[in-house]
């Protein structure tokens, strides 16, 4: 079996495309379960940060026919493969994906209803100023939803190492949603799975 540990950051190439097939089908379960926590309107307009595979996109779409899809993913490959995965979508003005990074977005103030990110905060190089950012593209009363597999004290060292993470306690997560302007922040874990998710509002 190809190792792929080392690709979750940032896919690319031919390993990095498979690694996309990978987490569409390994963590359909992880994001079912997150998207069981919010309300999705059928005309919102949503954007998933670190897009990926482009799995969760396709669901979005789904739960909001009458509105229109973003995803954003630093990594040109994985914005490639999420294309081809919503290929009809995007013909259909359903949906659009761009490159481009959490931390400085091209989007304009107040555009979201909604937005998504799925196993990816511990990749971002600046978490606090990434929830800024965030929260400058989402309207007021919108919801952001963060939804993690790998959690702080109960990961492993030996995968947080080989999959370059960094790993953020329940607690202080919560502390910096807070600080940087989000409300009603309600938090969810799955205990057998140790998954967990943060629903805030803007």
């Amino acid at each position: 079996m190809v190792n792929l540990d080392d690709q979750y950051r940032c896919p690319m190439g031919s390993r990095g495309k498979l690694a996309a097939e990978v987490m569409n089908i390994q963590h359909e379960a992880l994001t079912l379960w997150g998207l069981s926590h919010v309300t999705v309107g059928s005309d919102f307009a949503i954007l998933d940060v670190g897009c990926g595979g482009g799995k969760t996109i396709s669901r979005l779409a789904r739960l909001a026919p009458q509105g229109k899809v973003y995803g954003i993913d630093y990594s040109i490959d994985m914005v490639r493969f999420s294309k081809i995965i919503n290929e009809d979508l995007i013909s259909q003005n359903c949906v659009e994906i761009i490159a481009g990074s959490v931390e400085k977005m091209s989007f304009r103030d107040d555009l979201f209803n909604l937005v998504t990110a799925f196993e990816t905060y511990y990749f971002w190089n600046n978490f606090p100023n990434s929830l800024k950012e965030i929260n400058r593209v989402m309207k007021h009363g919108g919801k952001l939803l963060l939804v993690n597999e790998l959690m702080y004290g109960v990961t492993s060292s030996k995968l947080i190492k080989v999959t370059h993470v960094k790993l953020l306690p329940l607690k202080e997560i919560l502390n910096i949603l807070l600080s940087v302007g989000f409300v009603n922040v309600q938090v969810f874990t799955e205990t057998e799975s140790a998954w967990n998710a943060f629903l805030a509002q803007k």
